[in-house]
């Protein structure tokens, strides 16, 4: 059979890139033609000798003009060379197939080891978390933003059929109490993100004002509540423990200016810090003590907002 032209190239190139279609196509050409006869030893364009050339990756050969006018290829060498394409075709989809295998199993697996991290230490995952979004925003508070935070706190709310509490002025100061930590959090939150973060004196006072005017603002609404004769005790110490919570953070802004270097394990010791803490443990303790049966929900959104007000 005689290959005129540059088909014998066309063929030789889509071999070497693997390109399947393209040899099919070109063999059935060839096929359909089925010139046959004795194999020529010169190309009947130019009479010049032809060359044996090897197709390459095959271990096929095909007598060629070196001038290339065309080539000879006999009915065995096609058949040959058909049965290769898809040979090689069906051993690529194979490989293919094996790949996208590969490809799933290391998804799962990939995913299996992250849900056993998540597992085996979910507290150290979430407050890795935590603790990585929280530091985001540290770099981001500044005088022309003050981004709401807590989340991980003010999540719980309390629910206002299910609860356990059920006389309404004391359900409704508890309901009001945790509204106005929601923002007293993400003040305490912004503040003490700043103080963890290298800004100018200047930015330092600049910002400790901004938190210093939402927390007076908190502390306003929260003494303007009316509170039930029951609850009169908890909510001196909530007072309380805002009011030392400010003087606290005023405290901890003069020593970072004094000491950039100066932490929050360093200022422990502070007697503001110390009362603010106590007061809200305190706190916490007078409800369980009202409520030896407090539901799971109302629980877990007094303490969780407790939690995320005090400072340590």
């Amino acid at each position: 059979m005689w290959i005129e032209g540059n088909r014998l190239q066309v063929i030789d190139s889509a071999l070497g890139r693997g390109r399947r279609d393209d040899v099919e196509r070109l063999l059935a050409d060839i096929l359909k033609s089925n010139a046959k006869g004795e194999i020529p030893t010169t190309c009947p364009t130019c009479r010049r000798d032809l060359v044996r050339n090897a197709l390459p990756g095959v271990g096929l050969y095909v007598s060629a003009c070196p001038d290339r006018h065309g080539a000879w290829m006999t009915s065995d060498v096609v058949e040959t060379l058909r049965r290769f394409v898809a040979e090689h075709a069906t051993l690529a989809a194979r490989k293919r197939h094996q790949l996208k295998i590969l490809n799933r199993l290391f998804v799962v697996l990939a995913l299996a080891a992250v849900t056993a991290i998540v597992f085996t230490y979910p507290e150290r995952v979430v407050v890795t978390a935590v603790e990585t979004v929280s530091s985001y925003y540290d770099w981001r508070v500044s005088e022309a933003y003050w981004p709401s935070r807590g989340l991980v706190y003010t999540w719980w709310q309390i629910p206002t059929k299910a609860s356990s509490i059920d006389v309404h002025d004391e359900l409704l100061y508890f309901h009001r109490l945790v509204t106005l930590l929601d923002d007293g959090i993400t003040n305490r939150l912004n503040i003490d993100g700043v103080l963890k973060t290298r800004r100018s004196p200047a930015a330092y006072a600049a910002l400790y004002e901004i938190y210093r005017g939402r927390q007076l603002d908190v502390l306003a609404r929260m003494q303007r509540i009316d509170v039930p004769q029951k609850l009169t005790s908890i909510h001196r110490r909530m007072i309380l423990a805002t009011e030392e919570q400010i003087r606290f953070y005023r405290i901890f802004l003069d020593a970072k200016l004094k000491d950039p270097s100066t932490d929050l394990a360093r200022m422990l010791g502070d007697p503001a810090l110390q009362t603010t803490n106590r007061e809200l443990h305190a706190a916490w303790d007078e409800v369980r003590r009202l409520y030896p049966r407090l539901d799971f929900d109302t629980s877990a959104a007094i303490e969780a907002h407790l939690c995320g007000f005090d400072v340590i």
